[in-house]
């Protein structure tokens, strides 16, 4: 009793207090993926110091949850707490890469190569080599990410130029007097068959002349000689 009398006996009079609450720092729960990027609203906690605190793993569209770092649950104290939810992103199949192999004139010279792979993660293409042809240029992205739309990377090379070999009986490089205009090639042994040019024609008559003349005389001589016998 908080009033009363002396008894022989001794009294305890008790009073009771409750302790004012202090209010404790705010326990704030985050959602980010594995680079430390938001993926989420935060959820903040309030409390006095000494309170207990939950916080909740969340389901998020895209991502998977990895793992917690900082204590799920606990009390409030006097300072503010921190509590991270680390998530990785579920993969996005990305667009095709296709390296093209093309002449100067957007021709089709070695068949294309195509690559896939997630958003995000790196392509490589790579130049050929291809027989007759010199590498001129890369147009576009040798190199990159895959993204959610197709790409295209078109490698240009140029037609080296080869002096074509000539081919056995081939006269396409035979003199101009050769060809048209009616006239033939005469081997040596159709030549030889010909009839003699003028030189040779008049050589051939004066031996005429000089046979008919032997000719002649020797007539004479016999005719002579068989006379004077007769005689």
């Amino acid at each position: 009793s908080a009033t009363g009398t002396f008894t022989d006996q001794a009294q305890t009079v008790t009073y009771v207090y409750t302790k004012d609450p202090i209010a404790g720092g705010d326990v704030t729960a985050k959602y980010v993926d594995t680079d430390g990027n938001k993926i989420s609203d935060d959820v903040v906690k309030s409390g006095n110091v000494g309170d207990a605190y939950t916080t909740e793993q969340k389901t998020i569209a895209g991502y998977t949850f990895k793992e917690v770092q900082g204590s799920a649950t606990g009390t409030f104290t006097d300072q503010a707490q921190t509590v991270t939810y680390v998530y990785t992103k579920d993969p996005i199949a990305g667009g095709d890469v296709t390296a093209k192999y093309v002449d100067t004139d957007g021709d089709k010279i070695s068949d294309d190569v195509v690559k896939s792979g997630n958003v995000g993660d790196a392509y490589t293409t790579e130049q050929k080599t291809i027989a007759g042809y010199n590498f001129k240029e890369v147009q576009g992205s040798a190199t990159g990410t895959f993204t959610d739309q197709a790409q295209t990377v078109p490698y240009v090379y140029t037609k080296n130029n080869v002096t074509p070999s000539p081919k056995p009986n081939d006269h396409s490089d035979a003199p101009e007097s050769s060809k048209g205009n009616g006239n033939k090639n005469v081997s040596t042994s159709e030549k030889k068959n010909t009839l003699p040019q003028t030189g040779d024609s008049e050589g051939l008559s004066m031996i005429g002349m000089i046979s008919g003349l032997f000719l002649i005389l020797g007539t004479i001589v016999m005719i002579l000689v068989k006379r004077k016998r007769q005689d």
